[in-house]
């Protein structure tokens, strides 16, 4: 039977923090989340059993996870291998509502599970579904707006919290606010807000300089200089040091110890994370850092999978946590390569989209958008399987969920 690969697209609130994920599930023969349902009852039973074996918190960390399901997973009673605390079951739209698919959704609720209802569009068949829904989804960009506020109006006497799917532009975002939506999917906060006359704040300098310092290789006597003059930086470094995703045994105190464990390499791509952020914002819930530090990890994993050349494969990770560094620092990429002691590779990925990075760069954003069939000729070029970055994206999630890359 042919495995089933795990992907994500985040959801936020009205705060633009991450409130959970909709997990995207794809195969090396099939396209889409639907495709893969539509297989077969066997298919989603791989489908469960590869959450459950992945481990659901792995891949959403303590977020909401929403999950596709159709009549063949709910009644299967499959899905109970999950945790209830954070799985939400997002029903198809094209799920025929019957008297049998209500009793299961009751049972599930009374289990501690969450219900939601994707692409929403109002029918009285519904009306048993929309009384036990804790969420209802609804795709803003097929209906005008006279029409969303009928929708609306509909739906106030239901308990059901709204969600708002694809929300692509920031106008969007503010006006699916203002009707009463709680919460958002969507790639709206990707966009960059004006770029022109940005100053770099004081504590970018200093990441700049360690990042520009560490390039250039001076010696760690120098380096740990640096760190001592920025305390704030020492807890941050030591905090990562010490989380999940590094296992050794003993405890990291020193920032010395610190930077000769990790090396300078790791140690660059640490600090490129650090630059764009804020203090007291956690990476994990901010959709936009979440994004940029997550293509990293997958940017490393891919071209390591293409090339043995570990320089290759740290030059990928700069390249994703910089990719989005004109929404992330309202500043041209341009702009931000100057500032920085960047490789030509580097350069004429972010800018020219060009080279191994360059194209690497574009395959993962076509996978972002959806953009399956765009994908080949990147895939050919470089011997590269569908599955194979399906993996690799499922891989990546678990890294980053590894990460202690809080910004306290």
């Amino acid at each position: 039977m042919e495995k089933v690969y795990v992907g994500r697209q985040p959801i936020v609130n009205k705060h633009e923090t991450i409130f959970g994920y909709e997990l995207l599930f794809r195969s090396g023969t099939t396209k889409t989340a639907a495709d893969v349902l539509d297989n077969s009852k066997a298919t989603a039973t791989v489908i469960i059993y590869s959450l459950n074996d992945l481990g659901l918190n792995n891949i959403i960390g303590k977020k909401k996870g929403f999950i596709n399901v159709n009549y063949e997973i709910l009644s299967s009673g499959l899905c109970e291998v999950l945790p209830n605390e954070n799985t939400v079951f997002e029903i198809l739209e094209d799920v025929e509502v019957t008297r049998s698919l209500i009793e299961i959704c009751k049972l599930i609720k009374l289990k501690g599970y969450k219900i939601a209802l994707d692409d929403f569009t109002y029918d009285e068949s519904k009306k048993p579904l929309m009384e036990i829904a804790d969420f209802i989804k609804i795709d803003v960009l097929i209906h005008q707006r006279d029409e969303l506020l009928r929708l609306l109006k509909l739906l106030k006497p239901y308990p059901a919290r709204l969600l708002a799917e694809k929300v692509e532009t920031k106008e969007d975002f503010s006006y699916c606010v203002d009707l009463g939506f709680e919460l958002f999917q969507g790639y709206f906060f990707e966009k960059p807000s004006v770029i022109e006359g940005t100053s770099v704040s004081s504590s970018q300098i200093i990441l700049l300089e360690l990042f520009n310092e560490l390039s250039r290789e001076r010696n760690i006597d120098y380096i740990e200089g640096l760190f001592k003059k920025n305390p704030e930086l020492d807890i941050k470094l030591l905090n990562f040091i010490n989380s999940a995703a590094f296992y050794h045994s003993q405890k990291i105190t020193s920032i010395r110890q610190g930077i000769i464990m990790l090396g300078y390499r790791n140690l660059q791509k640490w600090i490129a994370l650090m630059l764009f952020s804020k203090t007291g914002v956690d990476i994990k819930s901010n959709p936009l850092l979440e994004r940029a530090a997550f293509r990293g990890f997958f940017m490393e994993l891919l071209v390591n999978n293409i090339t043995k050349n570990r320089n290759t494969g740290d030059q990928a990770f700069i390249v994703g946590i910089l990719s989005l560094s004109d929404a992330l620092m309202s500043m041209k990429v341009d702009e931000i390569v100057k500032k920085l002691n960047l490789s030509e590779e580097i350069k004429n990925a972010l800018i020219n989209k060009e080279g191994l990075l360059g194209e690497i760069l574009m395959l993962i954003e076509m996978l972002e958008r959806n953009e399956l069939d765009e994908m080949d000729k990147i895939l050919s070029k470089y011997k590269l399987s569908k599955s194979q970055i399906y993996e690799i994206e499922t891989q990546a999630i678990m890294n980053f969920e590894r990460m202690d890359i809080t910004t306290d």
